[in-house]
This record gives C-alpha cells, sequence and structure tokens, in this order.
C-alpha cells in the first residue's frame, strides 16, 4: 500500500498543485480528486467569501479529498520607492491603454489573511491543508485538532527538518525546475533562493525523514516521472504546469498557447513579478524588466503595484504582460486534455513501465562472481 495514499485517502498517488491566479477552479480541483488523485484549491488572492464559495462548490462536485493551498511569505525588506516603480510600471500601462497609477495607488500591505483562511478550512473540515512560502508550525496545532492534515513545501533539507519537527505529515520536495514561486522560506542576502534539481533534493530529504511521506514536485508530467519519483524514494508527486492547461483549467487562453509554444529553454527565474523568485515563461514584461536593471517592489508590494496590469492583460487575452507561472517540462504538454485524461495517463503509464520492466531491461545483469 503506498502509505502517501493511506495518509490522504486517495487512490493514486497524484496531487495537483494549489496554483493562485485563478488556475485552480473548483471544477479542476474536484475532477482531480474524482480521478483519483488529490486536488488542491489555491487560497491565495481570494477573499474569505470567495475561499468557502469555492470549497462548497467542490463539495458539490465531489466526495473525495481535496486540499486548500495557503502562502505564508511574511513582507520582505527591499525596495520599498512606490513612486519609482509605479512610474515605470506605467510604460507597460500605456501599452495597454491604461491610465497612470504613479500616483493613484497607496501601497499599504493588506493585512494576512491566513488566519480567516484557516478558519474556514477548519470550519469546512477541509481534509488537507497545504503550504508554500513557509514554515506552518504555528498553525499545524490548530490544523490537527480539526483532523486536517497538514502538507509542506520545501527546497532544502534544512527546511524539511524544520517543518517536520513542527509537526508536518507530508513534505513536498520542490526542485528547481518547477513552476511559480520558489518555496524558500527565507530568502539569501540578495533575495536569491536556492536552486536545487529534483533528482538532487528527492532522495536526500527522503533520507533525512523516512518516517514522513515525501511528495516530489518539479519538472515532473507524465509516468516516467511518477516512476523515477518512487524510484528515488518519494511516495507521489506534486504536478503543476501540466494540469495548467487542463481542460478545467482556469488560466486565460492567450496563457496556455503562451505554454504550448515555448520550451524548457524559455522559462527564467524572476523578481519582476511579484518580488519574490518564481518561474515563468519569459514574455515582454520580464525582459523589459531584465533590460532596464529596474528593481521591483519587495513582495507583497510589487503584485499590488502591478495588479491592474496583470488584470488588463488578462482582459485582452494577451500573455506578453502577464505572471505566466510554469516549469520547465513545457514540452511535454498535451492539447484537449481533461484534468481525468491527465491522471489517467500518468498513472496507466507509471503502471506499464513498472510492469513491463522496462526499466530492468536496459540495465546490465550484475555478474554475482564478478570482483568489485
Amino acid at each position: 500500500m503506498n502509505r502517501l495514499c493511506d495518509k490522504l485517502g486517495i487512490k493514486y498517488p497524484v496531487i495537483q498543485a494549489g496554483m493562485a491566479g485563478g488556475a485552480t477552479t473548483p471544477e479542476l480541483v474536484s475532477a482531480v480528486s474524482n480521478a483519483g488523485g488529490l486536488g488542491v484549491l489555491a487560497a491565495s488572492r481570494l477573499t474569505p467569501t470567495q475561499l468557502k464559495e469555492a470549497i462548497l462548490k467542490i463539495r458539490s462536485r465531489t466526495q473525495n479529498p481535496f486540499g486548500v493551498n495557503i502562502l505564508l511569505a511574511p513582507p520582505e525588506d527591499g525596495n520599498k520607492d512606490v513612486a519609482s516603480v509605479q512610474g515605470y510600471l506605467d510604460n507597460f500601462r500605456n501599452e495597454l491603454g491604461l491610465s497612470s497609477n504613479s500616483s493613484n495607488i497607496p501601497m499599504n500591505i493588506p493585512p494576512s489573511m491566513t488566519s480567516s483562511y484557516l478558519e474556514i478550512i477548519c470550519e469546512e473540515k477541509v481534509p488537507v491543508l497545504s503550504i508554500g512560502l513557509g514554515d506552518p508550525t504555528n498553525i499545524t496545532e490548530v490544523a490537527h485538532s480539526h483532523n486536517i492534515t497538514v502538507m509542506t513545501m520545501v527546497t532544502t533539507v534544512d527546511e524539511t527538518i524544520q517543518v517536520v519537527k513542527g509537526g508536518t505529515d507530508i513534505v513536498v520536495a520542490q526542485g528547481a525546475e518547477a513552476g511559480g514561486h520558489r518555496s524558500t522560506f527565507k530568502l539569501g542576502s540578495n533575495n536569491e533562493a536556492p536552486l536545487v534539481g529534483t533528482f538532487a533534493l528527492v532522495p536526500q530529504i527522503v533520507d533525512a525523514i523516512p518516517q514522513v511521506p515525501v511528495v516530489a514536485a518539479g519538472g515532473i508530467m507524465d509516468g516516467r516521472g511518477l516512476v523515477a519519483a518512487l524510484a528515488l524514494g518519494a511516495s507521489g508527486v506534486l504536478i503543476g504546469t501540466r494540469f495548467l492547461v487542463a481542460k478545467e483549467s482556469g488560466i486565460f487562453p492567450a496563457y496556455q498557447e503562451k505554454m504550448f509554444s515555448s520550451t524548457e529553454a524559455d522559462t527564467v527565474i524572476t523578481h519582476s513579478f511579484t518580488g519574490r523568485p518564481a518561474r515563468s515563461i519569459r514574455n515582454r514584461f520580464v525582459e523589459k524588466y531584465l533590460e532596464s536593471g529596474t528593481k521591483p517592489l519587495a513582495w507583497p508590494l510589487q503584485a499590488l503595484a502591478a495588479d491592474d496590469i496583470y488584470s488588463e492583460s488578462r482582459k485582452q487575452n494577451l500573455a506578453d504582460y502577464y505572471p505566466l507561472l510554469a516549469g520547465q517540462g513545457l514540452r511535454l504538454l498535451k492539447r484537449g486534455q481533461s484534468a481525468t485524461d491527465i491522471v489517467k495517463e500518468i498513472v496507466s503509464s507509471a503502471n506499464s513501465i513498472i510492469s513491463s520492466n522496462l526499466i530492468v531491461d536496459t540495465l546490465p545483469i550484475l555478474d554475482p562472481k564478478e570482483n568489485w
């Protein structure tokens, strides 16, 4: 019995990543759960009312376990020169036909929604609490008191040990290939994040916490990735990029088309969208930031400052000015698949590889008499 599946009450060790920005619709989350995996709703950027409504929609569509993801990163030190950055962002506004916001937005950091989100998650008895960008130790006890399983994303072994000591039930090892924000707890002196690849990270984390199920994330797109993760000692996989192009995904058409037309070489780790390092497909917004040398505002000010640009880009179906968060496995994407199709294909392919001994057949047979 797979211990991740046993822990989560799911059939297959496939978890859909909780991706903010409207990608994880209730339809997507419920479809993945109904297919035997674990669907995860992103709470980030939702109001408490919207979160509750989304949870109720998911419950109306599935009786199976699902999760809700929240981000814990607090406001960070860094560039707070709002006027200068807004002035630079006005270049993009002009191209989109938006009015200047250089002096229109008071950049007050909104209060953290963590407490409100957690209250709703507990009230609604959501089976799984998924955590990104931070250590959930101070809220794990509350979640456990409501019989909620806590799953935390990490990027290093040290972060892993820290969250397991704090009571985390499942660890997601996020390799550098993954799309979206680097889930690093504390960035370096130059706002850099460690970029440890999935193949290097997963086995080290597995060895460090043999008592806790480990989920591999980053660059995993198909059954081969699932088998590789299991071979490294993981109990399952977390997949984001492939589910972004599922029929039930909430991302807009130009975003999806950009994913299909891009390759692994077209992604970059950038601070330009939110002030925190995230892997995205290069577009005009990223390139112009790189060319100008303009320093983005500190997290979370940058996303607040540019929110009107991102909203208008989505409204006009333009991929040039939007955070095109995506991982490095872009060539492996397929068109026209539902979330159910994706889960079934991944599991079927993995089973075929394992049952046909394709891995063993490619290895030379060791001679027991050979003198090593």
